[in-house]
């Protein structure tokens, strides 16, 4: 089993073999016609994933859902950028009213089941009954009901048993109305994550399903043998026309759960099995030289994660002085921070939002410039002290905090005031109070929770979240004229939404740099000479490959 998708966690640098300088690149060639037919064959070391669609929130099982759901809106199958804009699937359209509380959305005729049962606006609302149902464990819930955040009305009711359906959910012919609480610019991202797509009515309400269930996108669960076999094959009700023109070039996927790692990448290597997505670390390098990068067989993409150095804005070191801030930015030697733990597992970064946020952009701030550095530092070091928390255990960490202590002697520091704290078991705790002593970290990090701006700018920077603990605005931003900013910005919806916050992103680390951002986290992947290179897009929102796309030589 990989790692939960969008799940937000801050230790992002303690482990070995994550770490590398591997540029992110796009998929070979240009567009070619596909070969149809052909079933991959999906091999990894984890355990078998829950396939319910209201209960699972693992990598792989976003990765299958991405070819089997049909989503009100959905993220297009096509590489970089435009990857990350929200498309109509299901639905035609939406519409926003009553201050933004409540949203309209007109459902299109000719979506189907796998079973054959036509898709309605009530399935939908079936999806989010589910989702918020006080019986079912569904990790949905904390993005529909949750009253300090995007909360549907009468969904907290459902959460807390007190109800059954969420009353502000309300089908009307082909529409489905729904009633937020509070406006919310970030609830059509939330919407349309793989947890509220078209539910089909069979599968019980309170109970999660384990086996295959009908679904109504490109494809369909065939077989889910736990800890053994996964199958999806092509759901035979999907025909093309408005609002499924994805593509759907092979057959299905097995996937076969528990292999062992070296077995796994041995077959993967002789054409006995397709797709490894974990290569032992060990052989990295190797397969690197032998197909190259992000070429034929070794591809290396990233994750929905960014790794930055915070600098804390509340203290006296950083505190009105953005000349240092950026000095920091240009000190970095990003490839030499990233590269002390494994080949091709990171790229070097330098703002906020990955490929896996929407509205980023493939921009390079900030270059590994000591001269400029040391200019900018220059009659701003105040009183010359510093004090760097990095996280003690394991290799990575205390290598990358060696790395930046050099940093900061050669912009100008005197080694006998920069004081490097690590002699405690957990670096996070300390960061996330109020008042802590830290003006600069190692090793921190965020990852989405869903795909949205709003969970990366707002989240971390807005000073009007930062509390007496448990802060993950752990620079200590608190600046009224960005708070507006981040607060106008999660007001808009639909593409100017993305637009906005995509510019925000750059504006923030270039006339702010609260942090300085050094790396993205890749995946990497083996594939076998069956599987056709040309046929590669990797969706940079659910950070996996296309299945519809994917195609067999």
């Amino acid at each position: 089993m990989r790692r939960k998708r969008w799940l937000a966690f801050a230790m992002l640098a303690a482990g070995a073999g994550l770490l590398a300088a591997a540029r992110f690149v796009g998929a070979a060639g240009a567009a070619a016609p596909a070969k149809h037919g052909g079933i991959l064959r999906y091999g990894t070391t984890g355990w078998s994933i829950p396939v319910d669609p209201q209960v699972a929130w693992i990598t792989t099982a976003w990765w299958l859902e991405y070819a089997t759901a049909a989503k009100l809106y959905n993220y297009p199958d096509e590489r970089g950028p435009a990857g990350s804009v929200l498309r109509p699937e299901v639905a035609s359209g939406f519409t926003v009213s009553n201050g933004g509380r409540t949203y309209t959305f007109t459902i299109r005729k000719g979506f189907r089941f796998s079973d054959g049962t036509p898709v309605t606006a009530a399935n939908f609302a079936y999806a989010i009954d589910r989702a918020a149902n006080h019986y079912l464990p569904s990790p949905a819930a904390q993005f529909i009901a949750d009253p300090n955040g995007t909360e549907i009305v009468g969904a907290v009711r459902v959460n807390q048993g007190y109800a059954r359906h969420v009353s502000g959910v309300v089908v009307k012919a082909d529409r489905l109305i729904i009633h937020l609480v509070r406006a919310d610019g970030s609830f059509l991202s939330k919407i349309t994550m793989p947890f509220f797509q078209a539910t089909s009515t069979k599968l019980p309400l309170r109970e999660e399903v384990t086996g295959p269930y009908p679904s109504a996108g490109p494809y369909f669960y065939t077989r889910n043998d736990v800890n053994l076999l996964t199958s999806i094959r092509r759901n035979p009700y999907w025909k093309r026309g408005p609002g499924r023109m994805r593509p759907r070039n092979l057959t299905g996927v097995n996937v076969l759960w528990n292999q062992d790692e070296n077995t796994l990448f041995n077959e993967v290597q002789a054409g006995q099995l397709d797709e490894d997505p974990g290569l032992p670390p060990a052989q990295v390098q190797g397969v690197a030289d032998q197909y190259g990068v992000n070429k034929t067989r070794f591809w290396t993409e990233p994750e929905n994660c960014t790794g930055y150095l915070p600098m804390n804005m509340a203290n006296h070191l950083f505190k009105n002085n953005l000349p240092l801030r950026q000095a920091i930015n240009y000190a970095i030697d990003r490839r030499a921070y990233i590269g002390v733990g494994g080949p091709y597992a990171g790229s070097p970064w330098t703002h906020i939002f990955n490929p896996g946020v929407p509205g980023w952009r493939d921009v390079r701030l900030y270059r590994h410039n000591r001269a400029k550095a040391r200019q900018l530092a220059a009659g701003h070091m105040r009183d010359g002290k510093i004090t760097v928390y990095y996280h003690p255990n394991g290799t990575v960490g205390p290598a990358q905090a060696q790395i930046v202590r050099q940093e900061l002697i050669d912009i100008g520091f005197d080694p006998d005031k920069i004081t490097m704290k690590g002699d405690y078991a957990e670096l996070y705790d300390p960061l996330g109070v109020r008042g802590n002593d830290a003006d600069l970290a190692v090793s921190r990090g965020w990852c989405s929770d869903y795909p949205d701006p709003y969970d990366w700018l707002n989240v971390l920077f807005d000073g009007t979240f930062i509390q007496a603990e448990n802060n993950v605005n752990v620079s200590y931003m608190d600046l009224p004229k960005w708070n507006r900013k981040f607060e106008a910005a999660a007001r808009l919806v639909g593409p100017r939404r993305f637009r906005v916050y995509g510019q925000l992103d750059l504006d923030l680390m270039r006339q702010v740099a609260p942090v300085a951002v050094e790396r993205t986290y890749n995946n990497r992947y083996l594939f076998s000479g069956r599987v056709d290179p040309r046929s590669l897009v990797y969706q940079g929102i659910y950070q996996d490959w296309s299945i519809p796309a994917l195609a067999l030589r």
